[in-house]
């Protein structure tokens, strides 16, 4: 009888530890992606900041839209400018231009 307290015992401490331990893991894991427990950790590459454009550096961008199309609505994300072209199915695209150089980056068409 005592030998079965004595496994019942271990067993329950063995999984207490085992909820802290994954508990620990979880949390080191929230913090930083690349953490693990057994092994090196690799740290992510240094992430280099683009060089700040000369003012100035375009002055006119030419969008080559079809006649009668016109940019009905403009919205940005950091360094890109997203166009979007209309007012009617053929003319409906959406223009992606990174706004420190000027350079258009690319189409969306629906169709």
């Amino acid at each position: 009888m005592r030998a079965l307290k004595a496994i019942v015992i271990g067993m329950g401490a063995l999984i207490v530890l085992a909820v802290v331990m994954l508990a620990f893991g979880l949390y080191k894991k929230s913090v930083d992606p690349t953490w693990r427990l057994f092994g090196t950790t690799t740290a992510p590459a240094p992430m280099i900041a683009p060089a700040d454009p000369e003012p100035g550096s375009f002055e006119t961008l030419s969008l080559g839209l079809k006649a009668g199309c016109r940019i009905t609505d403009v919205s940005a994300d950091g360094r890109r400018a997203y166009l979007s072209i209309g007012p009617d199915a053929f003319c409906a695209e959406v223009i992606v231009i990174d706004v420190e150089n000027g350079r258009v980056l690319g189409r969306i068409q629906p169709n």
